[in-house]
């Protein structure tokens, strides 16, 4: 048996990229909507339900909410029962689920408690468990397999006092004289798992032969070196172990070390791939659980009340924001289904950038919906409904954990910026030549798709073909890739686009697969065009002097 996180796959799919550089509908994605394997949908659905179970015998989440308290000797049994190895084979103590089932896994456990949620999406996501692929043979493999079968708490800290884009971290790694190690000094903040990890991976800057490198160090946090500075509460997630520490001459041995090449302030591909899917795992799935968790909330709410004798679901208004959260939840599912079914995460990562904000976007948009629909209730406390008898729904609660996962991870006009990057550089490399095909030589997989959805497609085809052309007259105007990545509006713009590209195409390459879900792509779509249309609009208007744009999303 492999010692690797495993992934199961229907096929090796292109990229979403390859799509929109080309100018064309990704017809093979669309075609082979990946299904997940049966005996691993089982397998993850089975520890997803066990989780929850634990967590609703052991942990409050209300209280939890009210103390940032996690109950004492809990992280233990999680460990002890593999859910900080969701991914990795038993022989080390893991549950050997694939990417997708272990999403499942952390979307589950934050419809009780997100913050936990976000305890074991670390742990899974970029904690010692997730860097073992990363990782060649040798002193610092076998360092990474002991701490995975101990089940000890880890982490990833990239973020400083200054923030966390700046190219170079302040963080530096000094080799020593004989060659065998690094000294790091420096410190870090907004840290999950920091104030509890055994061990945490360190991006630091290092120079070799006078030229600066990005490298990750596996620190050991015992090193008397490591001084845990600040323990951090935040607005929701109370009770997520998150803070500061500090450097202080911190040795690591140089086999604990993984260094990027000369140059260009970047991480290895590897580990690059791994952060990626962390903020899917961290943010993506806890949004995803919210997201449903309000939607249990809401068909509740709407059951029980009524206006003049009226039930509420009879209402128009209130009928149609109902039916949009289904659709909403069902487009964020396919994007995760897409994105993680699909093929190898070094060959997703514009899906994987793409995917945290559609599905942190969507948790926030349901739980703002879902407190306003309550009225009065949902801006209520749980404790304050409690009290007076009323049913002790926690859409407050909810709606602040869903506002964080727009910012962490990278706050979410960022990371549509950071999109619109990745997308023109592509097009630089291909030299603009992705807006070849004619805007009427069409090859649209319309087989299974209703008429109407039929036309949401060949929609998506023209906008692909759109978006490829205004890509490649920017690199043409603008050659000098400095000027591109100054044009951070523009940028976010291409981001916003490209995310609604995919999902629309994602929602109809499922519904082709699943013809009761072929409503559900319609109401999905025909949202995502509305969208659209302001979209292009405002981009016309920074593309093209005198165009006023409409407002921001």
């Amino acid at each position: 048996m492999t010692s690797e996180p495993r992934t199961h796959t229907a096929s090796a799919a292109p990229s979403f990229l390859t799509g929109l550089v080309a100018g064309r509908l990704p017809l093979e994605m669309l075609r082979a909507f990946p299904e997940q394997d049966p005996d691993d949908a089982r397998a993850g659905e089975k520890v997803a339900a066990e989780l929850h179970g634990l967590l609703a015998e052991r942990l409050d989440p209300g209280e939890l909410d009210r103390t940032g308290e996690l109950p004492a000797g809990l992280l233990g049994e999680l460990g002890a029962r593999g859910y900080f190895a969701l991914r990795n084979d038993p022989e080390l103590g893991g549950l050997g689920l694939s990417d997708h089932a272990a999403f499942r896994v952390v979307e589950r456990a934050a419809q009780w408690s997100v913050a936990l949620a976000q305890i074991v999406a670390i742990q899974n996501a970029v904690g010692v468990a997730a860097l073992l692929p990363t990782l060649p043979p040798g002193e610092g493999r076998q360092l990474v397999l002991r701490h995975i079968r101990e089940a000890t708490l880890s982490g990833f800290a990239s973020s400083e006092p200054s923030g966390q884009n700046n190219a170079w971290p302040g963080t530096t790694a000094e080799p020593t004289a004989d060659g065998s190690a690094y000294v790091l000094n420096g410190e870090k903040l907004f840290i999950g798992n920091a104030t509890v990890a055994g061990v945490l991976a360190v991006a630091a800057t290092l120079r070799v032969d006078g030229e600066r490198r990005l490298g990750v160090f596996l620190v050991d946090t015992a090193d008397p070196g490591f001084q845990v500075t600040a323990r951090l509460s935040f607005m929701g997630s109370h009770g997520l172990p998150n803070g500061g520490f500090r450097l202080n001459g911190v040795r690591v041995p140089r086999e604990h070390a993984l260094t990027g090449g000369p140059g260009g302030g970047r991480l290895p591909t590897s580990v690059m791939a791994v952060a990626l899917l962390s903020a899917v795992y961290f943010n993506g799935a806890p949004a995803l659980g919210i997201a449903r968790e309000c939607e249990r909330g809401l068909r509740e709410f709407v059951a029980r009340r009524s206006i003049d004798g009226r039930a509420l679901m009879e209402y128009e208004a209130v009928r149609r924001r109902v039916e949009a959260t289904r659709a909403e939840i069902f487009a964020a599912e396919s994007v995760a289904r897409w994105t993680l079914l699909t093929a190898d995460p070094a060959t997703r990562v514009f899906e994987l950038l793409l995917a945290k904000n559609i599905c942190a976007a969507t948790g926030w948009e349901i739980a703002d919906r879902t407190v306003g629909l309550l009225g009065g209730e949902g801006l209520e406390t749980a404790d304050s409904k409690r009290r007076r008898g009323a049913v002790p729904f926690p859409a407050e609660r909810l709606q602040r954990d869903a506002r964080g996962l727009r910012i962490s991870g990278n706050v979410d006009f960022l990371v549509d910026i950071q999109a619109g990057q990745f997308l023109l550089s592509a097009f630089a490399r291909n030299a603009g030549t992705a807006a070849a095909p004619a805007a009427g030589s069409r090859e649209a997989p319309d087989a299974g798709l209703t008429p109407v959805n039929a036309g949401h497609l060949r929609a998506a085809d023209e906008d692909i073909r759109r978006l490829a052309r205004s890509c490649a007259e920017l690199v043409r105007r603008h050659p000098d890739q400095a000027e591109l990545i100054a044009r951070e509006e523009t940028l976010r713009l291409l981001g916003r686009i490209s995310a609604e590209l995919l999902t629309m195409c994602a929602v109809l390459g499922r519904a082709r697969r699943g013809p009761d879900s072929q409503d559900l792509a319609d109401a999905v779509c025909s949202a995502v065009r509305v969208r659209l249309l302001g979209l292009w609009a405002h981009l016309a208007g920074e593309t093209e002097p005198g165009t006023a744009p409409d407002p921001q999303r």
